[in-house]
C-alpha cells in the first residue's frame, strides 16, 4: 500500500453520512446473487465499519444481464430500497463497454439505461468519462448534461486517473482536467480511490480541489476503496494505522451526496 499520503492519525469516520455497499463489491456474482448475500450478510470494512443496504448500486462488475423484468421485479419485491445503475451495467445480451465520451454513437444505448432507471425510480445515473482521442474534456461535460436531459434526472460524469506509465489514457485524470470538472457545474461522482492514484503518480495533492469537488452540490456520488496508487484495484479500506490522505476532508462531503464503499467484499466459496 503507497504509505506516501496517510492521514497523521485514527479517528472515526470523518463524515456523519451513511456509507452504501455498491454492489460491485461482489464481483463475478450475479445482480441477484450479490443483492441477496448483501441482505443476508451485512457488509463491513475494519475502516468504515458496517455498510447500509438501503441504497444499492446496480453495477458492471456483476454477471448477467439486467433487464426491465428484473428491474421490476426487484422494485416489487424490495421496495424499501432505492437503486440506481452505474456504469456500463450489462443491459444487453451482448456486454459492451458504453462511456459518456460514446453518447454521440450509442444514443439507443443511453435511451435503453434511461427507461431502466426509470424503472428502478431512480434518483440519479452515473458513467465513467471513458478514453480519450475520441472527444475532449469539454465535449465530454457537454455530453454529459445531453445525457441528463434525456434522462430527466440528474446524471454525473466519473473521472480517472492517469496510466502507469505516466500517459493520459482516460478523460479526467489530471488536476486540471478535475478542476475544469468543478468549474463545469456539470453534475460527477467523485471516487477518491481514482484521486489517490493520481495522487501517487504525481506526488502532490490539491487539497483545496479535492475539498471543493467533495463539498459541491453537484457531487452526486462519492466512491470509497483502497489501491497502491497504480490501478484502481477496489480494494478495501482496511488498515486504521494508514489512513488514506483524503480521509480527513468526508467531513466536508455535500450532505445530498450518496457515499458508496467499492473495497471487495467476502463472497462465500460456494458462490465463488
Amino acid at each position: 500500500m503507497n504509505t506516501i499520503y496517510k492521514a497523521e492519525s485514527v479517528d472515526t469516520l470523518s463524515c456523519a453520512q451513511e456509507v452504501h455497499v455498491s454492489l460491485g463489491a461482489y464481483g463475478r456474482l450475479t445482480h441477484q446473487q450479490a443483492i441477496q448475500l448483501a441482505l443476508d450478510v451485512t457488509p463491513r470494512e475494519p475502516l468504515l465499519g458496517y455498510l447500509s443496504t438501503k441504497r444499492l448500486q446496480i453495477c458492471p462488475q456483476n454477471l448477467g444481464q439486467f433487464t426491465p423484468e428484473l428491474a421490476l421485479q426487484l422494485k416489487a419485491e424490495l421496495a424499501h430500497i432505492e437503486f440506481r445503475c452505474h456504469a456500463n451495467v450489462h443491459i444487453e445480451r451482448q456486454h459492451k463497454i458504453v462511456d459518456i465520451a460514446d453518447w454521440p454513437h450509442e444514443k439507443e444505448w443511453f435511451k435503453q439505461m434511461a427507461h431502466l432507471s426509470h424503472l428502478l425510480d431512480a434518483p440519479v445515473y452515473t458513467a465513467h468519462a471513458g478514453k480519450r482521442g475520441t472527444c475532449s474534456v469539454a465535449e465530454v461535460l457537454q455530453f454529459t448534461q445531453e445525457i441528463e436531459d434525456l434522462f430527466g434526472m440528474p446524471v454525473g460524469v466519473e473521472g480517472h486517473y492517469p496510466t502507469p506509465n505516466g500517459k493520459h489514457h482516460w478523460l479526467i485524470s489530471t488536476w486540471q482536467e478535475y478542476q475544469q470538472l468543478l468549474e463545469s457545474r456539470v453534475h460527477y461522482a467523485l471516487d477518491l480511490s481514482h484521486l489517490n492514484i493520481l495522487a501517487v503518480q504525481t506526488n502532490h495533492v490539491e487539497w483545496s480541489l479535492v475539498h471543493e469537488l467533495l463539498s459541491s452540490p453537484h457531487c452526486l456520488e462519492i466512491h470509497l476503496s483502497d489501491n497502491h496508487g497504480y490501478g484502481d484495484q477496489h480494494l478495501p479500506l482496511s488498515n486504521p494505522h494508514a489512513l488514506p490522505w483524503w480521509w480527513s476532508l468526508l467531513s466536508s462531503a455535500n450532505p445530498n451526496a450518496t457515499i458508496f464503499s467499492e473495497g471487495r467484499q467476502r463472497v462465500p466459496i460456494a458462490l465463488a
